[in-house]
């Protein structure tokens, strides 16, 4: 036991090595800092450089959707928020800081309500900092508490272009779908798709990136397609609902229209939606021309695992293309430690999103030991300084104007099958603008 002990710590001091660096003289420590094109260097940076009042715990909440229609998700980043908060509290002893963080976990159930509700709890025990909700209409209910409290919201996974506002304390770790939008509207572009039907979750995040990716596509073929192409208005759903029959079989209706006019080669199904996928799934089954057609997916169903648990959904996945968009991390020497020490603890591929909750709570625990005091106000306003020095489990990255991750690169995810068994694996990226697909 003490050997397996001595293993752990070692791994846990590595990690944290790689993110700060050594530790220098006894009050700076270098951090891996992305300077130019491809140039990778060390800079100095200085901790605690205010008096430090920080002793004991310093609690930092997380919101995650433990239950309801993102708990694959939500799973994973819980366990990247306990890993991180763990590789933290071994930093600060290791420089014999006086305080630790000390974590408190939320379900939300992707319901706004409830996540406005956890979040007055989580501040009635002193929290002022929170990762977390995972989807945009939960954010965007907690919104004006945060800002009110002054409590810092920092998303591994909101998109809605909504919530894309200056100033306010919403970051978001990960690009706003004004780019996803783009992205999937050049991917069912060069997919040879030229008719697109969506079918989307009607909230605040289904709404916007349905509307980016329609104004994107439309652009895209007035430019080039000669107005021989076009967007449905689709089917729009209640975020609620459990059973999709009649919503199928009006989609059923749209696409066996524009079948019968372009072609099935021509026509595609845009599905914008969370796990309620596999339900839809199941209602597309029985309608055959669904299957004939291609679909593409976006963040919110890439890597859902009740699509690869069921050998029925995952063969319609794989038949009908189903190509899944989601934010790249960036290149980091960091990824593979975090991401083995995630396989050992989930059983499956870390997402995206969970290297996103990874560095926030770094980030968040650099902010605090740089203004030597924990207050919503002081983090915020230091998170930006840290993350220009800073490559996490994510990669190096900045935020915009709005507090968004300023980087937009995607990684493209489909269900494949090998062998007897089905997975969900990387085929392509949308790279600097360009689809990417690998061999």
């Amino acid at each position: 036991m003490v050997s397996h002990m001595k293993n752990v710590l070692a791994i846990v001091l590595a990690i944290v090595m790689l993110i700060i660096g050594y530790v220098i003289g006894y009050a700076t420590y270098p951090l891996i800092s992305k300077q130019g094109a491809g140039t990778v260097q060390t800079v100095t940076y200085t901790p605690g450089s205010a008096t430090s009042a920080l002793s004991g715990d310093i609690p930092i909440g997380a919101l995650l959707p433990l239950s309801g229609a993102l708990a694959t998700y939500g799973a994973q980043c819980k366990e990247a928020f306990l890993l991180a908060v763990d590789d933290v509290n071994a930093w600060l002893q290791q420089l014999g800081k006086p305080w630790r963080l000390k974590a408190y976990v939320e379900d939300t159930a992707v319901d706004p309500a409830t996540a406005l509700n956890k979040l007055m709890d989580l501040a009635a025990r002193g929290v002022k900092v929170v990762v977390g909700p995972m989807a945009s209409s939960e954010v965007k209910n907690i919104k004006s508490f945060a800002d009110s409290n002054k409590i810092l919201i920092i998303s591994q996974s909101s998109t809605s272009m909504e919530l894309a506002i200056p100033n306010d304390y919403i970051y978001r770790f990960v690009p706003p779908d004004k780019y996803q939008g783009i992205a999937i509207a050049h991917i069912l572009w060069e997919r040879g798709i030229r008719y697109v039907v969506p079918i989307w979750r009607g909230d605040t995040w289904g709404d916007g990136l349905v509307n980016y990716a329609k104004t994107e596509f439309m652009k895209i073929c007035n430019t080039v397609g000669g107005g021989n192409c076009g967007f449905a208005d689709g089917v729009r759903y209640d975020p609620k609902a459990q059973e999709f029959s009649t919503e199928v079989a009006k989609l059923n209706d749209i696409v066996t229209s524009y079948v019968n006019k372009y072609g099935k080669d021509k026509v595609g199904v845009l599905a914008v939606s969370f796990e309620e996928i596999a339900n839809i799934f199941t209602e597309a089954l029985n309608y055959p021309i669904l299957s004939e057609v291609k679909w593409q997916g976006s963040d919110g169903t890439y890597g859902t695992a009740k699509l690869v648990e069921n050998r029925e959904l995952a063969d319609f996945a794989v038949k009908v293309g189903f190509w899944n968009t989601m934010a790249a991390p960036g290149q980091s020497p960091l990824r593979d430690s975090v991401r083995q020490r995630l396989i050992q603890k989930l059983g499956q591929e870390p997402i995206a999103y969970a290297y996103f909750t990874y560095d926030a709570v770094w980030a968040v625990a650099l902010a605090i030991d740089h203004v030597g005091k924990y207050d919503g106000e002081a983090i915020k306003n230091a998170i930006p300084l840290v993350l220009k020095t800073f490559i996490g489990a994510s990669g190096h990255f900045e935020l915009d104007e709005n507090g968004d991750r300023a980087t937009t690169d995607y990684s493209i995810g489909a269900v494949v099958k090998e062998g007897d068994t089905y997975k969900w694996k990387d085929i392509g990226g949308f790279i600097n603008g360009q689809l990417v697909l690998y061999s």
